[in-house]
């Protein structure tokens, strides 16, 4: 299944030597997801205040997120019902797209090198481990967005086209529970906002093509995520914003897919899961 589903995209920079300012995730060969890099005057002047203010919940919050650190799916469990038992293609598709939000983020990751805040400022004193590689997007904003808008698709109304660019405009439930874990990582001290409005991007754009190629439709949104001069917190509303805005950091386009290569076996497991919800 890994195999079938992550060779579908592609990770590609100008350069493999040096930090990268833009970046493009393509599927079917096609760009699908354009990234670029925030600018360090952005990081060190407008998002580390975001990071000290975020700080005031740690006491609150600590619990959830040591949890996060390894395990972000039982989390939606509190949205909709998973069970192994009841629920097993649906949770079988979720870690595939786990996988392969990893498989798509570490390379994205590592082409832009973005550092973590406690290289800026010692001053964050991060309450978990700070992970070696860059900060930018953020793994858990890309995984748990990704999972948010399978799971939205799987959940619910069947009879219309997937839609999260309204669901997000709604913050529905699966949403805010991803919101919530990538925020987290902004008050736990590794995470910049602009870090979880990249990854929430990513994850998105990357779950919606694959909903919609299982869906056998002949199109999907691709989107752009200008962070190089974006200086805003992150949330539901104000990445809600960004896309409504034709001035604002997110842009939307529509690119053609095509649905004919999906294995027998694959939308075979795909019914199944629709079923479970």
């Amino acid at each position: 299944m890994d195999q079938a589903i992550q060779s579908l995209y592609d990770v590609s920079f100008e350069h493999s030597d040096i930090t990268n300012t833009s970046g493009t995730v393509s599927f079917q060969g096609n760009p699908l997801v354009t990234l670029q890099r925030p600018r360090m005057k952005v990081l060190e002047e407008k998002q580390l205040g975001f990071l000290r203010a975020a700080a005031d919940l740690r006491y609150d919050r600590l619990s959830e997120i040591r949890v996060e650190t390894s395990n972000i799916q039982s989390f939606f469990a509190s949205v909709s019902y998973m069970s192994s038992a009841a629920t097993k293609w649906q949770l079988a598709l979720t870690q595939a797209v786990f996988r392969l939000c990893t498989h798509v983020e570490m390379p994205v990751k590592l082409g832009f090198d973005v550092p973590r805040p406690i290289t800026l400022a010692y001053q964050v004193q991060p309450i978990i481990q700070t992970p070696g590689h860059g900060a930018w997007p953020s793994g858990h904003a890309t995984e748990s967005f990704a999972a948010a808008t399978l799971l939205s698709r799987l959940c619910h109304d069947h009879s219309k086209p997937l839609d999260p660019t309204e669901l997000l405009a709604k913050q529905t439930p699966f949403y805010r529970q991803a919101e919530r874990i990538a925020i987290n990582r902004t008050v736990a001290g590794v995470h910049y906002p602009t870090d979880s409005m990249a990854g929430a991007v990513l994850g998105v754009t990357m779950a919606e093509a694959l909903v919609n190629l299982l869906d056998e439709r002949d199109e999907t949104t691709a989107r752009c995520f200008n962070g190089r001069d974006y200086e805003g917190d992150f949330n539901l509303a104000l990445m809600s914003e960004q896309i409504a805005d034709k001035k604002g950091a997110i842009t939307e386009t529509k690119v053609k897919i095509d649905p004919s290569v999906v294995p027998d076996w694959l939308r075979t497991m795909w019914g199944k899961a629709l079923k479970e919800g």
